[in-house]
């Protein structure tokens, strides 16, 4: 080889190392959030497979991504909240109440017209519970922290006089199947379904207008308001859209679980936050996406059974839980705005 050749191939070389790692325009400084959270997933796996060499077992593996799909459809409509710089504390009772809604109105029916009926007025139900939610932080201008979690009182509210305290019914084979089943015996429907949402979800964000709409209002609102962007309507979808998939994620539980109880839903706030800000979305809006949401929902559940493989107790799993979530967000929970 002669010199000019080596020359040019060292130069090729070199050009692509600055394009994947150096400079802030690299592909290694646009998805670095992405690359921290999917090699943490690997550490996880590693860290559980010589704990417990049965946890990388292929039917673990797919159990721990059917328990992520519940909280990735939950952090679905989280991922977009946060991004305008919101925040949704109403998903516990929504999810919780549109859940219930579901099971009593089929009353352990099987037939198809009563089991779409039930699914339409459940997930009707918990997009209005985001339509109001919408409505009182863009019309009536009340901080979606205090908006969201009044909402969620009054659903737990109606919740418990809807059911007296005591709720009914049990799943359709449907809903099983969705939860629980798989193709061929070895895909799981729910996340065939997850992966039909997150596609749903990111092309939203990356190619429409109202994706890009979702990031303006999250860097600065006014700003958006003044190149003639509907502020206000994009809000509203936006909390409809959480609401949505809080009612999404109702209907996967009752599958998988076969019936509702109350407080199904209580685990999914904290967490749900968490995933979309240990995916790198910023706390304060405007910046992230929902494939680094995916990666966070899937860390959460490996790392909740990462520790109880190590026989932390529960009140130590609560605590390592609490600071590796603090961690993560001290790390790059307000990493620079840069749009995935």
């Amino acid at each position: 080889m002669s010199s000019t050749t080596q020359s040019a191939s060292e130069m090729d070389q070199r050009a692509l190392r600055q394009r994947l790692f150096e400079g802030e325009d690299s592909w290694f400084a646009r998805n670095r959030t992405l690359v921290i959270a999917f090699s943490l997933i690997l550490v996880l796996l590693i860290i559980s497979g010589i704990r417990q060499p049965g946890f990388l077992s292929l039917n673990n593996l797919r159990q721990q991504l059917v328990l992520a799909t519940f909280l990735g459809t939950v952090a679905a409509g989280q991922t977009l909240v946060i991004l305008t710089g919101g925040i949704d504390l109403s998903v516990a009772w929504n999810l919780n109440f549109a859940a219930i809604l579901f099971t009593q109105t089929i009353g352990g029916s099987d037939d198809a017209g009563r089991i779409m009926f039930a699914t339409v007025i459940a997930l009707l139900a918990g997009t209005g519970v985001g339509l109001v939610n919408g409505l009182g932080v863009a019309i009536l201008r009340i901080p979606s922290l205090v908006m969201t979690l009044g909402m969620n009182t009054v659903m737990l509210g109606v919740t418990l006089v809807y059911t007296n305290g005591s709720p009914q019914g049990l799943a359709p084979r449907f809903a099983r199947a969705l939860a629980t089943g798989r193709i061929a015996g070895q895909v799981p429907w729910a996340l065939v379904f997850w992966t039909g949402l997150a596609v749903v979800v990111i092309g939203l964000l990356k190619y429409s207008a109202f994706g890009r709409r979702i990031y303006a209002i999250g860097n600065n609102p006014r700003a958006a308001y003044l190149s003639g962007a509907p502020v206000r309507l994009n809000l509203i979808g936006v909390y409809a859209f959480a609401g949505l998939t809080a009612g999404l994620a109702g209907i996967l539980l009752a599958g998988y679980s076969n019936n509702t109880y109350l407080g199904m839903g209580d685990a999914y706030v904290l967490q749900s936050i968490a995933a979309v800000v240990i995916g790198g979305t910023s706390i304060l809006g405007g910046a992230g996406g929902y494939g680094g949401t995916i990666a966070g929902a899937i860390m959460i559940v490996l790392l909740q059974n990462a520790l109880q493989v190590a026989g932390i107790r529960p009140a130590g799993q609560q605590i390592l839980y609490g600071l590796i979530i603090l961690m993560m967000l001290f790390i790059y929970g307000r990493a620079s705005k840069v749009r995935e």
